[in-house]
């Protein structure tokens, strides 16, 4: 999606679907201490929603660092936190998997609703990178589960256009999305001790299938992903007009997205 459309509509499409159901279930795990001048780093910053609950949490000399791919979605986040001290928050346009930051700066590193478009693996490497010893993560990301109701018509609809080279390019984005036992490994492997994942599900009603396909969380977050795969325009615009029939048909009285939700949690040895 355009960067400017996507800014114009976040707060309404997308916020209320997303941002608000994984920041407080992140900020459920927030320590209960951290250190008086701590520094924190927020990752995939959106439009500041996680960055106020921060900024609320840090004692006077603390900084919270927030940083986002996508200016438009920044400088609505910068607006927000304007009526703080604005010296404890500083924005910066940066990718969540390749940050400019020294090693070990930050006593701990979150994010809520990690975007999906990003390697899970890579953008958890630059965390622990980043953290200091004994510094935490706390980060909210989508679990294999989510958005299964829009990738099980997408596949339906590949199996009947014979497309299989499409079909197992979705596989490989799919991993995207790790189960719970993936993350858990994966945390385990980056060398983060105390580690968990703690999971919630959350749905999102749409009342029919132009809505679905047509909501800015659906697009954004899963299906111009899926329909990338696809190189030719006119096979992808058919195989739209496919889920379009098909989804209508399953879920006559409106479907159910649903969202896996992951909480990882961890400590720098």
């Amino acid at each position: 999606m355009d960067p400017r459309k996507l800014a114009q509509c976040y707060e309404e499409e997308i916020l209320p679907y997303w941002d608000d159901l994984f920041v407080p279930f992140v900020m459920e795990a927030f320590p209960e201490r951290i250190p008086e001048k701590a520094s924190l780093l927020e990752m995939s910053c959106t439009t500041g929603r996680l960055t106020e609950e921060l900024v609320n949490r840090l004692q006077a000399g603390g900084r919270v660092i927030a940083i986002e791919d996508i200016r438009d979605l920044m400088e609505i986040g910068r607006r927000k936190v304007a009526v703080f001290d604005h010296k404890q928050v500083f924005f910066k346009k940066e990718p969540s998997d390749k940050i400019s930051f020294a090693d070990e700066t930050f006593d701990g590193v979150l994010s809520a609703g990690l975007a999906t478009s990003y390697k899970l693996e890579d953008v958890l490497a630059e965390a622990v990178r980043l953290l200091k010893s004994d510094g935490f993560l706390l980060m909210g990301v989508a679990l294999k589960g989510s958005f299964q109701e829009l990738l099980d018509i997408f596949r339906e609809v590949l199996e009947k256009e014979d497309l299989i080279k499409v079909q197992e390019s979705l596989d490989r984005l799919g991993l995207r999305m790790p189960d719970r036992a993936g993350a858990v490994h994966m945390l385990g492997r980056l060398g983060l001790v105390e580690t968990r994942v703690r999971t919630r599900e959350s749905c999102v009603h749409f009342e029919n299938a132009l809505a679905f396909l047509q909501a800015p969380l659906i697009r954004e977050h899963c299906l111009e992903a899926c329909l990338a795969l696809i190189q030719d325009r006119s096979w992808r615009e058919g195989v739209l007009a496919g889920m379009v029939r098909s989804l209508d048909i399953y879920f006559p009285e409106g479907i159910d997205l649903t969202i896996a939700m992951g909480r990882l949690e961890g400590t720098k040895a």
